[in-house]
């Protein structure tokens, strides 16, 4: 693995952290949207050009968006859980 996969690695599993000691999907969907506006912005300035970099972030997006779905999924099912 690379050094931008680790720290990649690196960013998400802090996602996932702020999201366990939070307990709120909301601030974690804010963390990754963050980052992936921070990438955007990163492959701008590493001259690529608009569409690379916004079709480059948007695989990453959707990456983020997966583990917020499924995080969200598993709150979900732990509320319902407490509730019985």
């Amino acid at each position: 693995m690379s050094v931008v996969d680790w720290f990649i690695l690196g960013v998400i599993l802090v996602g996932l952290l702020v999201w366990a000691i939070t307990g709120r999907v909301f601030y974690t969907l804010i963390y990754f949207a963050l980052f992936s506006l921070g990438s955007f912005i990163y492959r701008l300035y590493d001259s690529q050009s608009f569409i690379d970099a916004f079709f480059s972030s948007f695989g990453l997006v959707d990456i983020l968006i997966l583990i917020i779905a499924l995080a969200w999924f598993i709150d979900k099912l732990k509320k319902k859980r407490n509730q019985s």
